[in-house]
């Protein structure tokens, strides 16, 4: 069973994504946080003085006896909106006024992951059916005659046999489970949360834990597991977010991470498949192609609208912000230029997480007329303002 550590652990930072910080640090601590292969570290001054250099990702990096919290630039608040969105559309603005407290992205997600898992939990632990092969004394359910005269050849006993099993050990437990002492392992999240995340450790004492949980997916929801929906959305992005990193004997160090860049481009790929569903057409992500005959230069837009077997559209998601000047980076143009040219398409989207100048335009492609339009999605601004953002440009992909 995880256990939370026994001493506090010393804290660096924060430092925000994609901003450079001089910490002082220990050496030992910097030459863990750099195994992570997380953040850049480099020396600043010897011995104690450290270079960090962030990128998009963000969340908490720990190892033996430290912590580093790397910050967002938006406000949680918003980031939650975007995390949660693409698996659990409906009644996430509700959630984001209610943890809208946290000032930071794990107390954010343990609170908000503990509160629906105290809710599903509170009318009982669900329970289902599962198939289960064992070697017993005696009977249950029905004898596999294989397995019995391949491992136990003239013996009568003991038997092996297959029955189902109605039972609290199932995937949906498991997930709360494992998500929950994931959060457990860290010390800086709040009081309340910490005290339902050890309440749904204690309810779900006789469910078996997930060993490998990177790569776990929540079951499809039905009418049986309904009321666990929301807290198993949660619970599937911390088990796929978390990661550890074992090295230098028995030290071990922990990341729980989120690709902002991720974030934002899963976001606007389920925000426009919901919008764009009543025009018709399919939306497909991260379709590949080649840019040459020879297949040699590969190109993969973040999100491609198909209507009547034809790219109608193409959008790149950028999380970054376009200058006060209004001017994009010359190398976003080229690209989405590289790919109207691969699919054969008009115009594409340049979609920005944050822009100074406020204002959409265009730039025509000389003598070619292709169109790079610029749009932005201002994730900073609220829930329903940024849904808004995202039905004007599905309305400009689907314009003739």
């Amino acid at each position: 069973m995880l256990t939370t550590q026994e001493t506090e652990p010393r804290l660096y930072g924060p430092v925000e994504a994609w901003t450079s910080a001089r910490i002082e640090m220990d050496p030992e601590h910097a030459r863990e946080l750099a195994a992570l292969r997380v953040v850049r570290v480099e020396v600043d001054e010897p011995p104690g003085s450290w270079s960090v250099h962030p990128d998009s990702r963000v969340g908490v990096l720990s190892g033996d006896g430290w912590e580093l919290r790397v910050d967002p630039r938006l406000r949680i608040p918003k980031l939650m909106f975007l995390l949660a969105y693409s698996k659990n559309p409906s009644g996430w603005r509700d959630t984001i006024a209610r943890f809208g407290r946290e000032d930071d992205l794990l107390s954010a997600v343990a609170d908000g992951f503990s509160w629906h898992a105290a809710r599903a939990l509170e009318q009982g632990v669900l329970r289902g059916y599962m198939n289960v092969d064992e070697r017993r004394p005696s009977l249950r359910g029905r004898i596999r005659f294989g397995d019995q005269l391949a491992q136990l050849p003239g013996m009568a006993l003991p038997l092996e046999v297959t029955y189902d099993d109605f039972t609290a050990d199932i995937m949906e437990n498991r997930m709360l489970l494992t998500a929950a002492e994931s959060l457990l392992r860290f010390r800086r999240i709040p009081t309340r949360a910490r005290n339902r995340l050890l309440r749904t450790r204690v309810t779900l004492d006789e469910v078996s834990r997930i060993a490998a949980p990177g790569s776990t997916r929540a079951p499809a929801v039905t009418r049986l597991n309904a009321r666990y929906a929301s807290a198993l959305a949660l619970a599937e992005l911390i088990l796929r977010r978390r990661s550890t990193t074992a090295h230098a004997g028995e030290i071990k160090s922990t990341a729980f991470l989120f690709d902002l860049n991720e974030v934002f481009e899963s976001f606007l790929t389920a925000a426009l498949t919901e919008t764009l569903r009543e025009r018709g057409g399919e939306v497909r992500a991260q379709l590949r192609a080649w840019l040459d005959e020879g297949e040699g230069l590969e190109v993969k837009p973040d999100i491609t609208w198909w209507r009547n077997g034809k790219c109608a559209a193409i959008v790149d998601a950028k999380y970054k912000s376009v200058s006060k000047g209004g001017s994009i980076p010359n190398a976003d143009a080229y690209q989405m230029l590289a790919y109207c040219i691969t699919f054969d398409v008009p115009r594409g989207f340049l979609v920005y997480a944050k822009d100074e100048f406020e204002h959409a335009r265009s730039y025509v492609v000389r003598r070619h007329g292709y169109v790079v339009h610029v749009r932005v999605v201002d994730v900073e601004t609220e829930p329903d303002v940024v849904l808004e953002q995202v039905a004007d440009i599905a309305a400009a992909m689907a314009e003739e």
